[in-house]
């Protein structure tokens, strides 16, 4: 396996990447977020533990989302056999038959989370903690709470180093048949090797969810109201954060040389 270290601006390069893999079959992309997104929702809803099992989603969505980047790559490329199934077909069943690893993964994953919520949460009694696991309303009074805006500040600038370490794992497990050790420890390394990329990478994607955020709530705002664009902010952020995970997809390939199977 060779892992290359590449300059900053292929985070500007990834994210335009995941631009033209996501237009080229958006249904696809779309389809396996959303239900994905439906599904833990569902799960969310069960007492108790339901939000504990969402937090083992990661790994899988990740690898969901990769798998069809992949797929898309294929199509373009020519190399599909005539009888392949659709992107989104195949992402479901490759989360079917990575079901193991990925949940090893998963309850890994969660462990880290809850270390890091159990960290922001000395700042502020738990409070942002249990918002988070529990849900609700997100008032001012609760905002303006001794600790909790630094409990959340806290809690996002220790997720980057968590999602460092899982970032390349589901893909390295499946396609380089890691094991779960070394597959957090590659991730990890590659993208320490790589940070200035990946640096870019987050800083354009910032911009870009707050500029086109900011410009549709204007836009809207200014032809139909403000309570009514509000609305369409959660269409926008599906589509987004669907793109976002396109993305995701680009960054492997570029760093591991992946070639497409």
């Amino acid at each position: 396996m060779k892992l290359n270290i590449l300059p900053a601006r292929a985070g500007y390069l990834w994210v335009r990447s995941g631009f033209a893999l996501f237009f080229f079959k958006p249904g696809a992309f779309i389809s396996f977020f959303a239900s994905f997104m439906l599904l833990l929702i569902a799960l969310g809803m069960i007492p108790i533990i339901g939000n504990y099992l969402a937090m083992l989603s990661f790994p899988a969505l990740s690898l969901g989302m990769m798998v069809i980047g992949n797929e898309c790559v294929k199509i373009k490329k020519n190399v599909l056999l005539p009888a392949a199934l659709p992107p989104l077909a195949m992402a479901w069943i490759t989360l079917r038959h990575a079901y193991q690893p990925l949940l090893q993964l998963g309850i890994t994953f969660a462990c880290g989370f809850a270390l890091v919520l159990l960290v922001g949460a000395s700042f502020d009694d738990g409070e942002f903690a249990r918002f988070y696991l529990q849900g609700g309303a997100l008032s001012k009074e609760l905002v303006q709470k001794p600790g909790f805006q630094t409990a959340v500040l806290v809690t996002t600038f220790l997720y980057f180093p968590l999602a460092a370490v899982f970032w390349f794992a589901p893909a390295l497990m499946n396609w380089k048949r890691f094991p779960i050790a070394k597959s957090l420890f590659v991730s990890s390394y590659t993208v320490l090797k790589n940070w200035r990329a990946f640096g870019v990478y987050v800083l354009v994607w910032a911009a870009a969810f707050s500029m086109i955020s900011a410009g549709v709530i204007l836009v809207a705002g200014l032809l139909v109201g403000t309570s009514a664009s509000a609305f369409l902010l959660l269409p926008l952020m599906l589509g987004l954060s669907s793109i976002f995970m396109a993305s995701t997809f680009p960054t492997f390939v570029d760093c591991f040389v992946h070639q497409t199977t």
